[in-house]
């Protein structure tokens, strides 16, 4: 790409057209760095544009030797990833995130030691739209009742901070047993059409090696694990604030009723707001560092 001499462009709003000196290169609309091109042709960067203009360049050039593309198909270290995984690489790219949370999430996925429980992940995040944490976990909604003890059993504390856990070999691990034991995590549009707004709905951290299983009903919005971290308050009842980006860091995007150690995600009225209270939000986020640190085996 970097050898080819720019000649011309034209831009519309259905495509991109670059004229080289070795042929035509065209960016659609629907390309993952489309964005990205036109902003380098307004900046008058040609040789950007034509960088973006090819999808695999641009995935390998993120994906730190680990996730590539080899004849038109993605990779992981040899592995050729589903199709899920591809569309999740493209759409942090076209965020403008690099590619290591997903690096980071398949070295996870592949501790796994059920390959069914692998492949449903699959189907799951296929079905749905739930972020990538920096360090390869993904985050998922839970709802609770008022005392934020679980709705099945009533004997795990699903407060802030909390992390819930039980012996995998206690988790259904068959997806045909749609309603079973397990430590259940679900989409917004699973709590829509069951839970509704009742109780408290909680944001959920969990480690790919830890799902057992997502049963077959409900159009795969629902999972198993056999473990997760409590990271926040859902405040929005059925609005989806996780499916807004494909990674999450936290935010820092509001406090809890108790303070330091919790945060609502897309609370606008922040009391510990990074730019407006900086002496606050210092203190309150490195109280939440200190909470989660202590998470016995970092995952965190």
């Amino acid at each position: 790409m970097s050898s080819q001499t720019y000649l011309g462009h034209l831009v519309t709003s259905s495509a991109i057209t670059i004229t080289t000196d070795e042929g035509i290169l065209t960016i659609p609309s629907s390309h993952v760095s489309y964005t990205a091109a036109v902003m380098a042709i307004k900046l008058g960067d040609y040789t950007e544009a034509m960088r973006l203009a090819d999808a695999a360049k641009s995935i390998n050039d993120f994906g730190e030797g680990q996730v590539y593309v080899q004849g038109g198909v993605v990779f992981w270290n040899g592995t050729e990833l589903h199709n899920s995984l591809t569309q999740r690489i493209s759409r942090m790219i076209k965020d403008g995130f690099d590619v290591s949370p997903m690096v980071k999430f398949l070295e996870n996925l592949m501790v796994n030691p059920s390959g069914r429980a692998i492949k449903e992940l699959y189907r799951f995040l296929e079905s749905n739209s739930l972020p990538i944490t920096p360090d390869g976990y993904f985050l998922a909604y839970k709802n609770v009742n008022e005392d934020y003890k679980d709705k099945h059993s009533n004997t795990f504390d699903n407060s802030v901070g909390a992390v819930c856990e039980m012996a995998r070999n206690e988790v259904m691990d068959d997806p045909n047993q749609t309603c079973s034991s397990g430590l259940h995590f679900c989409s917004i549009e699973y709590l829509k059409g069951f839970w509704g707004t009742s109780g408290h709905t909680m944001v959920v951290k969990i480690n790919p090696a830890d799902v057992v299983s997502i049963p077959v009903d409900y159009n795969n919005s629902k999972g198993r694990c056999c473990k997760y971290t409590v990271v926040a308050e859902h405040m929005h009842d059925t609005k989806d604030t996780l499916s807004e980006s494909s990674v999450s860091d936290g935010g820092w995007k509001g406090p809890y009723d108790n303070g330091w150690d919790s945060y609502h995600l897309g609370d606008d009225d922040n009391p510990f707001d990074k730019d407006s209270n900086p002496t606050d939000h210092a203190d309150w986020e490195a109280g939440f560092h200190d909470a989660v640190k202590s998470d016995s085996d970092g995952s965190w």
